[in-house]
């Protein structure tokens, strides 16, 4: 089977970190959140994307949010024995690939986290893009993303120079040569 496309958002600091205690380890960025949202949720009339998390990435979404809304939730989980309806548990990333593949609603397929799975996820062949927001500040992390891979190159600047929150960032997008 040819292995699904997909692509990977995230949000790191300047040392690759992306959470402390799972959270996230920043205050809350507008307009990363509503780039997130735009970006995840951009589907064609009929159809929907999927989003693909990690439990404890799920857990870390409150639960008067989860599931996000106007896309599909999959959660990544060997121990979880059950989720809300409508939304999909799958035992590995490409059992949920393979899920979503399934599905011919589903128009993209987006990994946001968390650290386990984007590192599965960055060195996955499917994965032809990454969304990255990158934070120019240095947080107390312990979860932590691999570096872009090689292979991938900025392709274009989505947001430069947003200062929010008193912290300053920029959303970039990232996608392999050979997609």
């Amino acid at each position: 089977m040819i292995s699904p496309r997909f692509a990977c958002v995230v949000a790191a600091d300047l040392d690759d970190g992306i959470g402390k205690d799972n959270d996230l380890p920043w205050p809350r960025l507008p307009t990363d959140l509503r780039t997130f949202k735009r970006i995840t949720s951009a589907a064609a009339p009929g159809r929907t994307n999927a989003l693909v998390m990690g439990r404890l990435t799920w857990e870390s979404i409150p639960p008067a949010l989860r599931p996000l809304p106007g896309r599909r939730n999959v959660v990544v989980s060997r121990g979880l024995a059950a989720l809300p309806d409508g939304v999909w548990l799958a035992r590995s990333l490409d059992a949920a690939l393979a899920q979503c593949a399934a599905d011919p609603t589903i128009e993209r397929v987006f990994v946001i986290g968390g650290g386990q799975i984007y590192a599965q996820a960055f060195a996955h062949p499917g994965c032809d893009e990454i969304v990255l927001t990158r934070l120019q500040a240095r947080f107390a992390c312990d979860t932590f993303i691999p570096p872009v891979p090689a292979g991938f190159a900025r392709v274009e600047v989505l947001a430069a120079e947003v200062r929010e929150a008193g912290i300053t960032y920029a959303i970039e997008r990232w996608r392999r040569g050979d997609a």
